[in-house]
């Protein structure tokens, strides 16, 4: 196994709770992370595994404990609910927010995948399928304002001239039986 401190000075402040950490930054992480853990233990009941599947449920949500000391501490409270009878199936996994192998941090929990080369045909496809579904909904726009405007039922593009149309159409046969009234009258003598 090669020495992770070959070449650099060992720093016993970067040790916390035996893990070795490169920076100050990242042990004063840790550091906060074992206060926490420590808290936890002199105020858990463990003999209850209802409170423990619930704080370790809230601090895998809450991503409270994120460096391996803190870590460590929700491995032990997975243990314990092991431990106390619980199905470990029943007991979520704890994220890891760290990639080994790039050597970063990673901003929410999502599983590296190897199809992220796919992801840009899939970002066209979905593109070309909206801009097609897009122009088909305005063809249909577009063909019920044709419908509309060329069609004999009144609707609300054409309701005015419809209305005005009907109006006019009673109004001249009105004018034409009172036409036809009088002339009888005057046929027939009445006044």
């Amino acid at each position: 196994m090669a020495d992770i401190t070959k070449g650099t000075e060992t720093k016993k402040e970067y040790i916390v709770d035996g893990f070795l950490f490169l920076s100050e930054e990242d042990a004063a992480a840790a550091r906060e992370e074992l206060k926490k853990a420590r808290y936890l233990e002199r105020h858990l009941d463990y003999q209850g595994a209802d409170m423990i599947l619930q704080l370790y449920r809230k601090a895998l949500n809450e991503r409270t404990f994120q460096t391996p000391v803190g870590l460590a501490f929700v491995n032990e409270l997975r243990g314990r609910l092991i431990e106390a009878g619980i199905e470990e199936f029943d007991i979520e996994p704890i994220p890891v927010y760290y990639d080994v192998v790039q050597n970063k941090m990673r901003s929410g929990f999502e599983p590296v995948k190897e199809e992220m080369q796919e992801k840009p045909k899939k970002e066209t496809t979905k593109f070309a399928v909206s801009v097609i579904f897009n122009v088909f909904l305005a063809l249909l726009v577009a063909g019920m304002f044709f419908l509309a405007t060329t069609g004999n039922n009144p609707n609300i593009l054409n309701y005015e001239n419809a209305i005005v149309n009907k109006y006019a159409s009673w109004e001249q046969e009105l004018t034409e039986r009172e036409k036809a009234v009088r002339e009888k009258e005057l046929e027939l003598g009445i006044e």
